[in-house]
């Protein structure tokens, strides 16, 4: 199983990829999200989302923003972003 991972800002979509996990700055704190997780919906802060695609890691810094997650999907809507 896989995730579909959106990372969007106002400007420009900065991630649209498939990927095995993601790590995000929620306002508690840092969570993860693998497939089949739970529908969620929280406020992120300004921090870095994390995610794995076949064993490798990739980062984007966001200025916060809101994170929905559905079994199969991860969508961010930050207020500003870019890869690191």
């Amino acid at each position: 199983m896989s995730l579909q991972l959106s990372i969007v800002t106002p400007e420009r979509t900065l991630v649209e990829l498939v990927v095995d996990s993601v790590l995000a700055p929620g306002a508690e704190g840092e969570f993860g999200v693998l497939p089949a997780h739970e529908p969620y919906l929280t406020v992120l802060q300004a921090g870095e989302v994390r995610y794995e695609v076949g064993g490798q890691s990739q980062r984007v810094r966001i200025g916060g923003g809101f994170a929905e997650v559905t079994q199969e999907r991860v969508t961010v809507l930050a207020t500003s972003g870019e890869p690191t």
